[in-house]
């Protein structure tokens, strides 16, 4: 049975499609994870989607815990670790936790956690983030690290220009086939959220348009929102980047890419 608050349910499909030519981001974590813990580190991420990130650590050797809620990103996850070289599939573990209850053995320990992409803003409230972040504190070994990714620019964007569509750009499909994504946000119902609504639209040479759409809620967050929920959740924040090249954070920027410690 599908989970009716799964926003990826509908276009794990495309996922893969839109993410997988993306490697910036999983290219700082890798430097930063490297400079944390050396070689073969074991990572948790927390929201691992399709395993774009966990493929790239364990193929650098690193192991990997990969939770992830959705169901059908889990499948699409085990199916790219089919694809990998069989020593690195080895080092990932497929977890169906989520942030809150991430779902692995309460004995595990960790020295870095992943919360890529934008993972903290799928937490609506600032209660949920609290949860997240200490569960996920309370699996890091001492001096382990924490690197979360916030998008601060893109929902707040969305937000302004409610029920504007967002062209996210276009893809081509086998036999000439071509997928189009767009957004569109609007207020959410919670204070300091945005309702998203994705529109995946499959065009068929000769053939008619078939529109696939998927809703989500994120966070509005800051930069001293993350770094207050870190703090209460016993971490300091070591260190703020400003984006994938992992220059300093400055104000304004549209990213900020936190790097804490367990305090």
């Amino acid at each position: 049975m599908s989970n009716p608050d799964d926003g990826y349910a509908s276009i794990a499909e495309w996922y893969d499609v839109e993410h997988d030519p993306i490697t910036e981001d999983v290219e700082a974590y890798a430097s930063l994870i490297a400079e944390y813990a050396g070689a073969g580190a074991d990572v948790i991420e927390i929201g691992a989607g399709t395993g774009r990130a966990a493929a790239a650590l364990a193929v650098a050797g690193h192991r990997v815990t990969a939770v992830e809620p959705s169901a059908p990103m889990c499948e699409r996850l085990t199916h790219r670790l089919a694809q990998l070289p069989e020593r690195a599939a080895r080092r990932i573990t497929v977890v169906a936790g989520n942030a809150e209850v991430p779902g692995v053995d309460a004995s595990a320990r960790f020295d870095v956690a992943l919360l890529g992409q934008n993972v903290l803003a799928h937490l609506p409230s600032p209660a949920q983030r609290l949860a997240a972040l200490r569960a996920v504190r309370a699996l890091l070994r001492p001096s382990g690290h924490l690197i979360g990714d916030v998008d601060l620019l893109g929902p707040r964007r969305l937000l302004e220009t409610a029920h504007q569509l967002w062209w996210q750009g276009a893809w081509p499909i086998g036999a000439g086939a071509q997928l189009e994504h767009f957004v569109s946000g609007a207020p959410g119902v919670a204070p300091g959220t945005v309702e998203l609504v994705h529109f995946y639209d499959l065009h068929a040479p000769g053939g008619p348009i078939s529109r696939t759409a998927a809703r989500m809620t994120l966070a509005l967050l800051s930069k001293s929102e993350v770094e207050t929920a870190l703090l209460a959740s016993g971490f300091e924040v070591a260190e703020v980047y400003g984006g994938y090249d992992l220059a300093s954070y400055e104000e304004g920027a549209p990213r900020a890419i936190f790097d804490a410690v367990v305090g």
